[in-house]
């Protein structure tokens, strides 16, 4: 049922654009990715840019069956599915077993199945529509973390445009019997270095109640500084950097190394890679402390002294660098964009050069990308689009070969084997 269901809402393109929860192709990073490249871009273009980053009680515990039927008839899904899915839904019930001991049975008249293979399809039906019941804002969801983005000429059209759009959000979610945690619902204005030159006093609420913007926000495990600079996300990340490398002093004593690269994967990488082309991009101070603690880790794997030379070290154990895995992440995320491969809200992130010109350059023969002019610095040359271009132009020309023909897989070994091979 799931596989049906889901074939004939992407079949007839029903599913919000910017949906990244629980669908092929689309994952956290995706979402990250296009918010901080809107904002970048609207700060570039020096407009005033805010984020609303809204809380929903319970959720998926607080879906109306008969708005959701409601909702599934609308979308096309009569007859006799409609029926199934009416049973599905209807007569469950509910118990807590705590040691053997279990409680009385109660009914469970809302919310999706926990733990079912249906649950998370039905709640990405049951507020595919929110978007529609906002006016001004850019509304992203991943399941139920939302986020209304907007961006207006000025600040005081802002306040005005948000202040609009949450009443309207409001509106919604009394209509669709969602509970919104206004105390946990976080505002954040977007600007460039320097603050608020204007000393703009900004007033938006939320069912009466003043949000007070945020220096950061954590969005999908994340932090998000107002200025995008990386600084709390990396201030975040260094005390689990460092607790991970005490465990790896403890382990190497007693887990062969080939193992202990493995345990450094899943407790010291993964903390490290997740996000990284967010808040890593362009080297600062910030960045430079996590590059110091994971040269640590290779210095604990390998017995090395406190101030060995790392290079041999990430040789030896084949292990990417922080900046040259974001280099690597850049040019896989070009390549699954021009194979088609990432969500539609990517589709005019990039434009090849033989998209532009007939002309038989080199550039356009090796599928290199077109450079557009940006107005900053901070915003526009340090985004990530933009590095993503220069690297996969780089590589383009570095190898001498059209880096979309070949496979994902052999773009990943060539580019590692590359990194590896230069320390």
């Amino acid at each position: 049922m799931y596989s049906r269901l889901y074939g004939f809402l992407t079949e007839h393109n029903m599913f919000y654009d910017l949906q990244f929860g629980f669908r092929a192709k689309h994952s956290t990073n995706h979402a990250l990715v296009d918010i901080v490249e809107q904002v970048r871009k609207s700060l570039d273009d020096k407009k005033s840019v805010c984020g609303i980053f809204v809380d929903f009680q319970k959720a998926f515990d607080t879906v109306n069956h008969s708005i959701l039927l409601h909702k599934l008839n609308t979308y096309g899904i009569r007859g006799p599915a409609h029926d199934w899915l009416n049973s599905y839904l209807s007569n469950r019930s509910q118990f807590v077993s705590i040691l053997g001991q279990e409680s009385a049975t109660l009914p469970q008249p809302h919310g999706v199945p926990h733990g079912s293979v249906l649950g998370p399809l039905l709640f990405l039906i049951y507020i595919n529509d929110l978007h529609r019941a906002i006016k001004h804002s850019r509304v992203y969801h991943f399941t139920d973390d939302t986020n209304l983005l907007n961006i207006s000429d000025s600040p005081k059209q802002m306040q005005k445009q948000v202040n609009i759009d949450l009443k309207l959000l409001y509106k919604w979610l009394l209509a669709n019997k969602i509970s919104l945690n206004c105390s946990k619902t976080e505002l954040i204005i977007f600007q460039r270095r320097g603050g608020n030159p204007n000393n703009f006093q900004f007033k938006i609420k939320l069912n009466g109640l003043i949000l007070q913007p945020s220096e950061y926000i954590k969005y999908l495990g994340v932090y998000v500084d107002s200025t995008l600079s990386g600084k709390y996300h990396c201030k975040i990340l260094r005390p689990k950097l460092s607790r991970a490398c005490g465990m790896l002093s403890k382990a190497r004593y007693y887990v062969p190394e080939k193992e202990l690269v493995s345990l450094y994967y899943a407790i010291f990488s993964s903390h490290l890679s997740y996000g990284s082309q967010i808040w890593s991009q362009n080297s600062n101070s910030y960045l430079d402390k996590i590059i110091s603690l994971q040269k640590r880790a290779l210095r604990t794997l390998k017995f090395a002294e406190f101030n060995a030379h790392s290079d041999p070290l990430f040789k030896d154990l084949k292990v990417l660098k922080i900046q040259d895995n974001v280099k690597l992440q850049n040019c896989l995320f070009v390549h699954d964009y021009l194979n088609n491969k990432l969500p539609d809200c990517f589709d005019n992130y990039f434009t090849t050069l033989s998209d532009l010109h007939d002309k038989k350059t080199k550039a356009c023969e090796l599928g290199c990308l077109f450079i557009p002019r940006v107005k900053t610095t901070k915003f526009g040359i340090k985004s990530i689009t933009r590095k993503c271009i220069d690297n996969w132009n780089f590589f383009s020309f570095k190898f001498n070969i059209t880096l979309k023909d070949i496979s994902r897989f052999e773009l990943k070994k060539k580019l590692t084997d590359y990194f590896i091979n230069s320390y």
